[in-house]
């Protein structure tokens, strides 16, 4: 609306004697003058003069200066991560991609820090605000607030996906199989499911591919989680009107097991010795001899006793997502994206820094270094021997018997 407008009415409204019928009269004689203004990049708009040394500066004096205004425990509960986490992240995202280097326009006025684009985008994955949310401080624009965010995910997945996004090595396999042994589960790696994440913008001619039973478009991620929720694969794209069988068979999973070996590992249960581990799942999963189920409808003590254990251990994945979202609540609250590509690239994303928390919280000095496993390819008729070895519904049967009589056992010696 023009400014002689927004006085005029001002004036009127300020003095006591004018009527509430003139004032009306005065509003609509201009309402046409308002709706006549040009908007967007037609010519006439007004740029929002906004302070980025200010913004820049506010945000180092508050969690980045020696004399920081909040505590290190207040900037990991707003930024979702330790401090010296957040300050390696900027400096191999900045070295990598110029976009968040600082730079100059024409007239020599700097623009936005690197420091200011990573904390927004990082804002609106913890957070799940809007674009826009974070103006007023980091004095930063809706369009460039989303255009950071993207980049920022772009980055982070080619810098740490072969780190923070892959099948553990030998060493790390050992470690799980160790921890899994003493909960009663000897060869596990983890637990698998699937979760979904609502796509409130799906498009109309997508909405009856993607939407499931509750009505509502959804996209399905399924990973794989140990007991330190730590996500060691991942499948994100699915639509949500598919169940867990139908994404199993659209999933990489098994070209994971076989190719990249995620559960070559060699262990004893129950005095016999296998060398493929196992996952947990729902009743829902086939009877592959990569997965072990609960019984759903146990006939005597040792089943029951199995049952009340694997479906104990399994919690693993959900408390693992439950930790996903609620840290990045971007995940949690229906998605505002509107294309699939971008969301994929948000979620992996948030599992990748999802992992590197993990990995901060629990170790003091944490070496970014890719798994250097480098096993030699399948020939066709191995890889056919051994999906046939994983699809065996024998070979499932007496693992799952050899674990029932070993949890058992363990049982009868506590």
């Amino acid at each position: 609306m023009s400014d002689d407008w927004y006085e005029s009415v001002t004036a009127e409204f300020e003095d006591p004697g004018i009527e509430m019928d003139l004032f009306l009269e005065i509003i609509e004689d201009n309402s046409g003058k308002a709706a006549n203004q040009r908007r967007g990049s037609l010519p006439g708009r007004r740029n929002i003069a906004r302070n980025f040394v200010l913004g820049h500066e506010m945000l180092m004096d508050h969690y980045f200066s020696p004399q920081s205004v909040y505590p290190e425990n207040l900037f990991e509960r707003r930024f979702r991560m330790p401090k010296r986490m957040f300050l390696r992240i900027l400096e191999d995202i900045t070295a990598a991609n110029d976009y968040f280097k600082l730079k100059c326009n024409a007239a020599g006025k700097p623009g936005l820090s690197g420091i200011q684009k990573c904390a927004a985008a990082i804002r609106q994955l913890a957070y799940g605000t809007a674009s826009d949310a974070t103006d007023e401080y980091i004095q930063i624009g809706e369009s460039t607030a989303n255009e950071a965010m993207k980049e920022f995910c772009r980055t982070l997945l080619k810098l740490y996906r072969e780190i923070f996004l892959r099948p553990p090595n030998q060493s790390q396999k050992a470690a799980l199989e160790e921890e899994n042994a003493s909960r009663g589960f000897p060869g596990m790696i983890g637990s698998i499911d699937c979760m979904h994440w609502e796509w409130k913008n799906c498009p109309v001619a997508l909405k009856g591919q993607y939407q499931g039973k509750e009505g509502k478009a959804t996209v399905v991620l399924e990973a794989v989680a140990s007991y330190n929720c730590r996500i060691w694969y991942c499948n994100f794209g699915a639509a949500g009107s598919c169940n867990d069988i139908n994404i199993l068979d659209n999933s990489p999973l098994l070209d994971e097991i076989i190719h990249n070996g995620m559960l070559d590992l060699t262990y004893e249960v129950n005095g016999k010795t296998r060398e493929r581990g196992y996952l947990l799942g729902d009743g829902i999963y086939p009877d592959w001899s990569c997965f072990v189920k609960t019984i759903s409808h146990p006939s005597n003590a040792k089943e029951q006793h199995f049952a009340t254990v694997q479906e104990s251990v399994r919690k693993d994945v959900e408390r693992c997502f439950s930790l996903l979202t609620n840290t990045w609540q971007i995940t949690k609250q229906p998605c505002r994206l509107w294309d699939l590509q971008t969301m994929i690239l948000v979620m992996e994303a948030c599992i990748i820094l999802h992992n590197m928390r993990i990995e901060y919280n629990e170790h003091e000095e944490v070496v970014f270094r890719p798994n250097s496993n480098e096993r030699e390819p399948k020939t066709f008729t191995q890889y056919c021997e051994i999906r046939a070895n994983i699809k065996c519904a024998t070979e499932n049967a007496a693992l799952r018997k050899d674990l029932i009589d070993h949890l058992w056992h363990v049982r009868g010696e506590q």
